[in-house]
């Protein structure tokens, strides 16, 4: 019988099966290893992993968010150094932040700032427990930050930035977040930035003020003519009644802008420099009555109304602290910054050369009443100037530091020109005492200060300040740049020569001779402490001020009828608080 020939493929399968099975039932034979494995430094060809299937993105990627709450009890005491004012105040603040961010792609960043800024026992319905919103207060629940970046635009280190956003830019001392108040500064606009590792250039256009509400129900809150209630306007230091004034700021302001082109140079990380403009422009509108035709207001002929307020800003700023949280690679550390201010105020003002007072009559087209009104006149323009040096040794964890700062004032406010500096968007509590008590405005402070790095136990830093008026004749301005008329010794229109002592309101009071007048403003002893605690940290702070001859000569004003003097003045204030934050 012929044998069926297997075919040579399954009679394979077959041996392999059969030798599988054998495998499992017998013990293999150990061969010799060989002679290359033998080696104890070969290292065995690694086991190739197959690929990962890729994920699918979901709506999380790129998604952060993060909050902070802050709490702080304040104390402030005697700040007018009158003793027979009760100008004593205390309060709790409290911050609520929460923040998202999406990162749609590594060069696409949309960012929303949820903020909560509000008054312990603020709200109406504190009283009965029965509501816990703002309810009437000016500080409430609002979008701290809303705003779109796009980086690396054009395969280049150029980034465009759209939407409300915090500017900070230097030291802080024009343009910063104010982050220390319970509500903080944001802008509304445009914000190019080309940033690489030599150079950082922004140019910024936002938004101050808009005249013009949408058809939508958006309304804002300027450019309309009585639109606010008036509201009640108290003298300083609490000796005349207060009285009923307009919002007029507000009400008579149009489109107004902040505008910048701020530059730093970045030769090395021991040495940077910037340079900047800075602009403000404020629309004054036109009133609708009478006088419209030639002064744009009535009764003031100088008014500024349908004119615009202009003021430039250049400054340039040296340091060499180059690190995160302004430190410096080098045990001394520095920072240097100047800054001039020029432009138009909008009004048109006598000119100082009109000594005879020179004035026609004119008749007022609507009302056919008759004023006087200037015959010569002159714009008038700012020409004022700020200087600021902050200077420290560190060694080991000890600094010790200097500073001098400077704020132009003005000698004569009813000439042409405004000479006393204007602080613009600044964050000042750094600078010029822990008191808030002053801004760069019409100043010279010299400081010394100490710091003590305690490690986890935290930092104690103390600081005295000395600050003099930069020139007597004009006023004494708080920490927002605004004149404390009536609060120190002061000369409207630089009184050389006059000693009369005619008691009117702007008469010996507000406007003494020159030789009357006093330098110092106070003197400042500051003490801070902060420490971290689990995910807290713990600050406190105590100043004490100590009044000069300015405010003195004011308060007990012996330029006036000796029946009417008194011994009003207190030369000690005080200010402390106790601040908490959590961030996570």
């Amino acid at each position: 019988m012929q044998m069926r020939r297997i075919p040579i493929t399954l009679l394979s399968l077959y041996l392999f099966l059969g030798f599988g099975l054998l495998g499992q039932t017998a013990t293999p034979v150990t061969e010799a290893p060989k002679e290359q494995n033998l080696n104890p430094n070969t290292t065995p060809p690694p086991t190739q992993e197959p690929p990962k299937p890729m994920a699918t993105p979901t709506w999380s990627d790129g998604f952060s968010a993060g909050a902070l709450v802050r709490f702080r009890p304040e104390m402030k005491y005697n700040l007018d150094f009158n003793r027979t004012t009760n100008d004593n105040v205390d309060f709790t603040g409290q911050k609520i932040q929460f923040w998202v961010q999406k990162e749609f792609t590594k060069d696409v960043i949309a960012k929303i700032t949820f903020q909560d800024a509000r008054l312990w026992g603020a709200e109406k319905g504190s009283l009965t427990g029965l509501a816990t919103a703002n309810d009437g207060t000016r500080q409430s629940t609002d979008v701290r930050e809303a705003y779109i970046e796009v980086k690396n635009n054009f395969n280049l280190p150029f980034h465009i930035q759209a939407g409300r956003q915090i500017l900070r830019y230097g030291d802080e001392r024009l343009v910063g977040s104010l982050d220390w108040t319970n509500v903080g500064r944001s802008f509304d606009g445009l914000r190019l930035k080309w940033d690489d590792k030599y150079i950082s250039s922004h140019i910024f256009v936002t938004s101050v003020s808009e005249r013009h509400s949408d058809i939508a129900g958006n309304t804002t809150s300027f450019g309309v003519k009585n639109q606010y209630s008036p509201y009640l306007d108290c003298p300083y230091n609490g000796t005349k009644a207060c009285t009923l004034k307009p919002d007029a700021q507000r009400q008579e302001l149009g489109d107004s802008y902040f505008t910048g082109f701020y530059n730093t140079l970045k030769p090395s990380d021991y040495f940077h420099i910037d340079l900047y403009y800075l602009g403000l422009q404020k629309e004054y509108l036109r009133t609708n009555q009478s006088l419209v035709l030639t002064t744009g207001e009535t009764g003031t002929p100088t008014s500024r109304a349908g004119r615009w307020d202009i003021l430039h800003t250049y400054g340039i700023r040296i340091t060499n602290k180059t690190q995160p949280n302004k430190k410096a690679l080098q045990a001394f550390d520095y920072s240097f910054e100047y800054a001039v201010q020029t432009g138009t105020t909008g009004k048109s003002i006598r000119p100082s050369w009109d000594n005879q007072r020179t004035e026609i009559t004119l008749t007022d087209p609507l009302t056919n009443g008759t004023y006087n009104h200037n015959l010569y006149a002159e714009k008038e323009r700012y020409k004022t100037f700020a200087f600021g040096a902050d200077v420290g040794y560190t060694i080991d964890k000890f600094r010790l530091g200097v500073a001098y700062d400077i704020g132009s004032g003005d000698p004569n406010r009813t000439d042409g020109s405004i000479a006393s500096f204007q602080n613009l968007f600044h964050t000042n509590h750094l600078f010029y005492g822990m008191a808030d008590q002053v801004s760069w405005v019409n100043m010279k402070s010299k400081s010394v200060n100490a710091t003590y790095n305690l490690g986890t136990y935290g930092n104690f830093r103390i600081d005295y300040f000395a600050i003099e008026k930069h020139k007597l004749q004009d006023s004494w301005y708080d920490v927002a740049g605004v004149a404390k008329t009536g609060a120190s010794t002061e000369s409207i229109s630089n009184n050389s020569y006059d000693t009369s002592q005619v008691l009117t309101e702007k008469g010996a009071g507000d406007n003494r001779p020159v030789s009357m007048l006093g330098k110092s403003l106070f003197r400042e002893l500051d003490f801070k402490y902060n420490v971290p605690y689990k995910n807290l940290i713990l600050e406190c702070g105590y100043s004490m001020l100590f009044a000069g001859d300015a405010i003195q000569n004011r308060v007990n004003d012996r330029t006036i009828n000796s029946q009417v003097y008194t011994n009003q003045f207190s030369k000690n204030a005080q200010f402390a608080y106790l601040m908490v934050t959590a961030q996570f």
